[in-house]
């Protein structure tokens, strides 16, 4: 059965205003960065490549990434107007795990970095799957570039 009140903040929306929301989820749910030049594998592996500003690409969600050795922080930097929240992640060499919870919604999310300035990110599970958030990120990927290494 499902909860109607984890269906009502998406299908309130309509039209521009909810076209509007999708980047921001997808963002947040499917943090991804793509390839803009080719890198080594070793130049992918240093785990200070992760460190930065990251926007989504076309849209104003940005993120900050705050690497510590294999594990790493996101912080919100502009949101796109949703509420969202990441535990620790995890890096192994040029890609990365983590798990990020919106209105009642829990991905795991996988981050590849493509080049020293992008990434391309996928939710590899999304609960419950019934949600209609998990259906709009179903085979879907979010293109981050790096604006920045600042913390």
């Amino acid at each position: 059965m499902t909860d109607s009140r984890l269906l009502t903040p998406v299908t309130e929306r309509t039209g521009a205003a909810a076209r509007a929301s999708v980047p921001g989820m997808l963002a947040a749910l499917t943090l991804a960065v793509c390839a803009s030049n080719p890198a080594t594998a070793d130049e992918l592996s240093d785990p200070d490549i992760w460190q930065g500003e990251w926007q989504v690409q076309d849209t104003d969600f940005t993120l900050r990434v705050l690497p510590s050795g294999t594990i790493f922080r996101v912080e919100p930097m502009r949101p796109a107007g949703i509420e969202w929240h990441a535990g620790e992640g995890m890096i192994n060499g040029s890609s990365g795990t983590i798990e990020v919870s919106y209105q009642g919604v829990v991905a795991q999310v996988m981050v590849q970095l493509t080049s020293p300035e992008s990434a391309i990110v996928r939710s590899m599970s999304c609960q419950p799957d019934y949600h209609v958030v998990c259906t709009l990120v179903r085979n879907q990927q979010a293109r981050f570039i790096k604006l920045n290494t600042s913390n």
